[in-house]
């Protein structure tokens, strides 16, 4: 496309260029608790997501910390050669929790939006959005009836209904709301109903590239590593699936080959203990290896690469982001039916061969088995998969979107 003017033609890549150069900067502000994600999920995601703003035109990005969040000078360095500048809020005096503190950013810290997450690093943003005359956008990462009712400790239900009520307050307080996945776009959207007008935008994390290089080879051993990770907490074994997983180690479907169950996620120093609880459920000693928690990127690398297959049996996850770590290092992969991840995943053909819609071990069996038996097709299927998955949940489509929604919301135009 070319447009004629007084000065002569203009091509449409020009007019583009002109459009940004006169577009207003758009400044947001991510509140977190750390930037080298070693926590996992929450902190995962919200890395990722600064990366992915920041890259967008006319976008500065803020990510904003308590000043006790062991950020060092390396990360600060790497955030900012990814156009991302780390703050930290200082100690406020008699606040116990650092978080709080994030509601009294830096006076020179500006910020036109400020994207909180849940109850843990989303109610600052009330505080945030007078102090600093901004929008507020509030994401959601978990349906907490619906992890509470599988948790074992006495008050479970009545404890997550009381954070579930939080979450859906603090999603009618703010001026948009950014649910994590299909899954959570439909519980919030039932609960928001009576909000007329509720602005809700989905995002469905993309592929993450740091794994993409990853070389996955076809199994020839004698032994077949199935790797599980998550937290080694007793609290949440049922809502994990952590029991579906063991079980299905001790069916006979599986005695044939040397199948090994590779659990990561054992709290330091309680290797032994959470190696007990898996026992109970009739996994053999030699069927089993349990590591502890893995706090490090470059570890995760080493266990995708590690590993012949990851499952996630949860009974019900909001997203489920390991599973798509795994599918980003092109490992084969089973994950629970009931769980954000493979919703996303039903909308290809391929996909809904890696969904397992039962909670029987036997059934998790008969896919584990299935997967080694045809171990080479598996992988090439999983790059295939990676690659549709990765152009309709693109993260630069998404964040692209995002802005141009929260420019207008700010200065009212897109």
């Amino acid at each position: 496309m070319r447009v004629c003017s007084e000065a002569g033609v203009v091509s449409a890549s020009q007019m583009a260029s002109l459009r940004q150069d006169i577009m207003p900067t758009l400044e947001i502000t991510l509140l977190g608790d750390e930037w080298g994600s070693l926590a996992g999920g929450l902190s995962t995601l919200n890395r990722e997501l600064a990366i992915k703003l920041a890259k967008q035109p006319n976008v500065e990005v803020t990510l904003l910390v308590p000043e006790n969040a062991q950020i060092t000078d390396e990360h600060k360095k790497m955030a900012n050669s990814l156009g991302i500048t780390v703050a930290e809020a200082k100690k406020l005096l008699g606040y116990e929790d650092p978080l709080d503190w994030l509601s009294s950013p830096p006076d020179d810290l500006t910020m036109d939006v400020v994207i909180g997450h849940g109850m843990k690093l989303g109610r600052q943003g009330q505080v945030l959005r007078k102090s600093k005359s901004c929008q507020w956008v509030q994401m959601v990462h978990t349906a907490q009836e619906q992890l509470g009712i599988h948790k074992r400790h006495t008050t479970a239900i009545s404890e997550a209904g009381r954070k579930h009520q939080i979450e859906v307050d603090l999603c009618k307080l703010a001026d948009l709301v950014v649910p994590v996945g299909p899954k959570l776009e439909e519980a919030y959207s039932s609960c928001l109903r009576c909000e007329e007008g509720k602005d809700i935008f989905v995002l469905t994390p993309g592929i993450f590239e740091e794994f993409v290089h990853l070389k996955q080879h076809r199994n020839e051993s004698s032994e077949f590593k199935v790797l599980l990770c998550g937290r080694g907490d007793s609290n949440i074994f049922e809502q994990k699936g952590y029991d579906i997983g063991v079980k299905a180690f001790a069916d006979q479907e599986l005695n044939e080959k040397p199948y090994r169950l590779l659990f990561v996620g054992a709290p330091d120093g309680k290797e032994d203990e959470v190696a007990g609880e898996f026992l109970k459920f009739g996994i053999a000693k030699t069927q089993l290896t349990v590591r502890k928690f893995v706090n490090s990127r470059d570890k995760m690398k080493d266990l995708f690469c590690e590993a012949d297959l990851a499952i996630m049996p949860s009974i019900t996850e909001g997203f489920g982001l390991i599973a798509l770590e795994a599918l980003s290092a092109g490992l084969p992969l089973l994950v629970s039916g009931n769980s954000g991840f493979a919703k996303a995943l039903r909308a290809f053909k391929i996909g809904n061969f890696c969904i397992v819609d039962s909670k029987e071990p036997k059934d998790w069996a008969k896919k584990i088995k299935s997967v080694c038996e045809k171990h080479g097709e598996w992988l090439q299927d999983i790059k295939a998969l990676r690659e549709s998955y990765g152009k309709m949940y693109s993260w630069e489509n998404q964040c692209k979107d995002l802005v141009e929604k929260l420019r207008n919301m700010v200065h009212g135009m897109n």
